[in-house]
């Protein structure tokens, strides 16, 4: 493993157009595919992913997407979110001397020593991975792009351009984060049974464990609180949220809420009618 500080001095190369999708993309959802794009193109990477680790011990994924593997790549998302990044040896090495600047660093299959977290790279064929770690506050971002061993190891040149690259990157993550956390608002007077009663009406047929887990992510609980509300393993809830995505024709949590969103209440009526 690979620990070095973060260097934004470099002078960095970037094809404007692939930048500027980038850019046009900021909150919409599609951000993901436009930032891989970018990272394919001055990296070879295959996947990306940028995380939020808040004060309060609660961790989000920001965007992700990826080129190859992708049904398993994301079941490898959630799973990080809700176990793997305590075992992460980054994350480790960072705690027990985090950096107050950013830091940059590099691990590949071999550094992992817990099984799941190892069965993550290995479902998706992954070798290596670069992150990129900038503390704001109290909040810890981390932005990191994955590459199969047919691809080669990041050599210590493409270790100082992604220093530089993911800085800049990270800005239009926060930027994304932020408008999509203002667009995925469902209107307050929604409680759980309602926004379920509305998901009724969705097409899919979901069955009424799938709506409960779907109502508490459209009103922004966390995995882990709702496998606490609703009494249930965090494996459970994200297997249910899967299916219900799966049915729905979607994949995150802000088109979740667009959908409900869309029902009108005078959609609602005319169909109880």
């Amino acid at each position: 493993m690979v620990i070095s500080p973060a260097n934004s001095d470099d002078r960095i190369t970037l094809r404007t157009d692939s930048f500027g999708e980038v850019i046009k993309a900021i909150g919409t959802h599609g951000y993901g595919s436009a930032c891989l794009e970018l990272f394919e193109q001055s990296f070879d990477a295959e996947h990306w992913a940028v995380f939020h680790y808040r004060a309060n011990n609660s961790v989000n994924c920001v965007a992700t997407a990826s080129r190859v593997y992708r049904s398993a790549a994301q079941e490898n998302i959630d799973r990080f979110v809700v176990r793997c990044h305590r075992v992460d040896p980054s994350l480790v090495a960072l705690k027990q001397r985090f950096p107050e600047h950013s830091c940059v660093t590099k691990i590949d299959i071999g550094d992992i020593r817990d099984r799941q977290y190892r069965h993550c790279f290995e479902l998706t064929h992954v070798q290596e991975r670069l992150s990129f770690f900038s503390r704001l506050g109290s909040d810890l971002h981390q932005l990191s792009i994955y590459r199969g061993a047919k691809k080669g190891v990041f050599s210590s040149h493409e270790l100082a351009h992604f220093s530089t690259i993911a800085g800049l990157m990270l800005a239009t993550a926060s930027k994304h984060e932020r408008l999509c956390r203002e667009a995925t608002i469902v209107p307050r007077h929604l409680d759980f049974e309602a926004i379920e009663r509305y998901l009724e009406y969705l097409p899919g047929d979901l069955s009424k464990r799938e709506r409960e887990v779907c109502s508490r992510a459209a009103a922004g609980k966390t995995i882990e609180g709702t496998a606490l509300d609703l009494d249930i393993r965090k494996t459970s809830v994200i297997t249910y949220r899967q299916r219900a995505y799966q049915k729905l024709g979607i994949s995150r949590q802000n088109e979740l809420v667009a959908l409900v969103n869309n029902l009108r209440p005078e959609v609602l009526s005319c169909g109880s009618a």
